[in-house]
């Protein structure tokens, strides 16, 4: 026989064998004892959590003749009647399955709803199994409409759909339906754990937690990640190395140095351990949604420290994880998190996204209040929350007038940051003290607005002064003057004025 994938090949074949769905598994099991099938049901969830399996479960259980009978739907099937074996190998003339994907279309419906007349030949059910069902057309669901409302007693409808919102009201409100839980990492790896034992294969448990992480919920990219790792590691043991490579993912160690360096405030070396990353073939974007998913997990140690003991994690990230929950307050870590969410759009944006991220970290160590005590994290030792909550708030204040314009930018006060660039014509700035006059297009309560905002994002006391002046230049028109003198610099430059003189036309231009 050829090679079957591990996820056709341990693919569920009753509802005992689901995984991770038992109250959906229970609710079928009651209603097939009690023959109360709905005539339509509506699976939802995720890609990779078992839906078509799951529907096909339900066809073989309603038109098995396991009793030689059809009186009775089976709460298990047999799967060796022929009822059973022909679903099973998708020849079954009664079960009927179609891809909303490349029949969208009301002439489709149509043909299915006309079919729908004629009894079932071969078992007790005419079944009509339709996967992705959120991408028929609007016509196609009118076309379905009708049936759904008065179907006839020998028909039933099963679909399937990752999108429940695309689904109109009218065909939600005429089908029972069941949400499919997202597979938990627990789950998924002790799944893993009992196929690779029927395939007398060996991993490492931290290589098992890698790959029940990447599947995000998905027993079927989980077992699609894992054949691939069984490939590529021969005859060898499944390894955290292999599966690294494989993903694509960066050194769990880096990145938690990554992070221990920013917190002591050494950004130099945090931005030497990135660039190294990037020389060994790190992606930008995957290394910041790692980032975030490890501020998340340490944020979660932090208030739940009983998740340390949660092997979904390896061995290695729980110990380093405790370390950065203990060492940090909360408010800390959650402004952490909620800075590198906002950058992970910039990285993903940026015709540059590593120097996205770059620029990211050096937020994080200088911008935002995320700033800790060295000492409680190089040393691990105890620190009192008030004392690295002082630091933190010293150490974070803007230190020039554009690092506090930049700040109210990363706040999301983006009116508060135009006003800022285009009419404050500075004066003097110290940290939490500025001096400055406006324009005439600055609201009349700019300085409260201002201070507000500011005090509100520092956690700090702030005194903004307010005078008749409008002398020195705002930071937009600084920049412009700058650009300017850099152009007139050029123009004087003996090589540029050779240039002008052989192509008059030409313009010299500074970004």
């Amino acid at each position: 026989m050829s090679y079957r994938v591990l996820a056709r090949k341990y693919r569920p074949q009753n509802l005992e064998q689901l995984v991770g769905q038992e109250n959906l598994a229970q609710s079928l099991k009651n209603a097939f004892e009690n023959d109360r099938v709905p005539h339509a049901i509506l699976l939802h969830g995720i890609r990779g959590v078992g839906k078509t399996t799951t529907a096909r479960i339900i066809a073989k259980s309603l038109n098995c003749l396991a009793d030689g009978t059809l009186k009775q739907p089976q709460v298990t099937p047999c799967d060796i009647c022929v009822s059973c074996q022909g679903i099973l190998s998708d020849r079954h003339m009664d079960v009927v399955e179609i891809d909303a994907a490349s029949h969208t279309g009301v002439d489709d419906m149509r043909e299915l709803t006309e079919s729908s007349r004629y009894k079932a030949v071969q078992g007790r059910y005419k079944i009509f199994i339709i996967d992705e069902v959120h991408m028929l057309s609007k016509s196609a669901f009118n076309a379905l409409l009708k049936t759904l409302e008065e179907p006839p007693l020998h028909v039933k409808f099963i679909f399937a759909t990752t999108e429940i919102k695309k689904i109109p009201d009218t065909i939600l409100s005429r089908c029972m339906r069941f949400d499919l839980s997202v597979m938990q990492p627990a789950k998924i790896i002790k799944h893993l754990q009992d196929i690779l034992e029927k395939e007398s294969v060996l991993a490492e448990a931290d290589a098992l937690a890698m790959i029940a992480r990447a599947a995000d919920g998905s027993m079927r990219d989980a077992l699609s990640i894992t054949d691939q790792a069984i490939m590529l590691s021969g005859s060898t043991t499944v390894s955290v190395t292999i599966v690294e490579a494989m993903l694509g993912l960066s050194s769990r160690d880096a990145l938690f140095g990554i992070f221990e360096s920013i917190f002591k405030g050494n950004i130099e070396q945090a931005i030497q351990s990135l660039h190294t990353i990037y020389d060994n073939g790190g992606d930008p974007l995957l290394i910041t949604q790692d980032l975030i998913h490890i501020l998340y997990w340490v944020i979660c140690l932090k208030n739940v420290p009983s998740l340390s003991k949660d092997i979904a994690w390896p061995e290695a990230d729980r110990q380093k994880g405790q370390q950065l929950a203990t060492s940090l307050p909360t408010s800390v870590l959650l402004q952490s998190w909620d800075l590198m969410q906002k950058s992970h759009d910039d990285v993903r944006n940026s015709h540059q996204p590593s120097q996205a991220l770059d620029i990211a970290l050096m937020r994080l160590a200088f911008v935002k209040d995320v700033l800790a005590n060295p000492s409680a994290v190089s040393g691990g030792q105890n620190v009192q929350s008030s004392s690295v909550t002082s630091s933190v708030s010293r150490a974070s204040m803007p230190q020039t007038f554009e690092a506090m314009a930049d700040l109210l930018l990363y706040a999301k006060e983006g009116l508060l940051h135009g006003h800022v660039l285009h009419d404050v014509h500075l004066i003097s700035y110290a940290p939490g003290h500025l001096v400055c006059g406006l324009s005439g297009r600055a609201p009349k309560n700019f300085g409260k607005l201002l201070k507000a905002a500011c005090e509100r994002i520092t956690k700090q006391p702030w005194n903004i002064e307010l005078r008749q002046d409008n002398s020195t230049p705002t930071i937009v028109q600084a920049k412009a003057i700058e650009r300017e003198n850099l152009r007139q610099q050029a123009l004087d430059h003996p090589l540029i004025k050779e240039i002008l003189h052989v192509f008059p036309d030409a313009k010299v231009t500074i970004n």
